[in-house]
């Protein structure tokens, strides 16, 4: 195996006690040996170091601290790592099965931007797979291309730059399309992670859609343009709250 990529799995987490021994354990429980795992804890006040601490003898680096936010601390991450690819994989995430990485990591091209298939977990209990083909285009109007499912090869990071402090939501859009600007995009059409409903984006819908705006502002869209996409998401957003709302009373 030590002809094989290593690869560096990274988890950023803070006060994640209920989801991150699940991620923990989606990751040493990997049939592929050549993982280093990277877990920094921005300073929990729940148990979650006490499960880091549980599993640390399975874990290449992990830290507790305050950071300056979630980009903050991926970025701190991503210098640390020593892998060829990269994958942040969120506290509240873990990955397809135990195979996964043992199936995938033939198909990785290191000069294109590689992203998989997903899984989402309902709260019925339904297990939706997400597909998405890739077209540049709809990256303008949302960050359709959910970052869990990206896997960055480390020379490309060297090439397009850290993750941007100054968004709080929407910082992996902005990494996304700096990617595809530079390199062409491969899809995988392999279920790679289950991804968790409720993440902090869907917490703070109209403030991730104020980034996304600001982002493809930035990347060339037209500022009118970008208004007219954001209006009408807003608009959208609203009447689904209401829905709810008529459903509940």
């Amino acid at each position: 195996m030590s002809n094989q990529p290593l690869v560096s799995v990274i988890t950023v987490v803070r006060n994640g006690e209920q989801t991150i021994e699940r991620a923990i354990k989606s990751v040493v429980e990997q049939t592929y040996e050549r993982i280093e795992y990277l877990v920094l804890d921005g300073g929990s006040t729940d148990g979650t170091v006490d499960l880091i601490r549980k599993y640390e003898r399975r874990i290449a680096y992990w830290r507790s601290e305050p950071d300056g936010g979630i980009y903050d601390a991926m970025n701190k991450a991503i210098e640390i790592a020593t892998g060829d690819w990269i994958h942040l994989l969120n506290a509240d995430d873990f990955y397809a099965d135990s195979d996964v990485w043992a199936r995938v990591i033939c198909r990785l091209d290191p000069a294109r931007v590689n992203y998989f298939a997903m899984i989402q977990r309902l709260k019925s209990g339904e297990e939706r797979r997400y597909r998405f083909p890739y077209r540049f285009w709809r990256l303008y109007y949302s960050a359709y291309l959910p970052h869990p499912a990206l896997v960055v090869h480390h020379t490309q990071y060297a090439a397009v730059g850290k993750y941007s402090t100054s968004y709080k939501i929407a910082a992996d859009h902005d990494m996304i399309l700096r990617l595809v600007r530079r390199y062409h995009a491969n899809f995988i059409d392999i279920p790679f992670v289950f991804m968790s409903l409720g993440g902090f984006s869907s917490r703070y819908p109209e403030l991730a859609l104020r980034e996304v705006e600001r982002i493809t502002v930035t990347h060339g869209l037209p500022w009118a343009l970008a208004r007219a996409f954001y209006l009408v998401k807003v608009a959208r957003l609203k009447s689904r709250k209401l829905q709810r709302q008529r459903r509940a009373s």
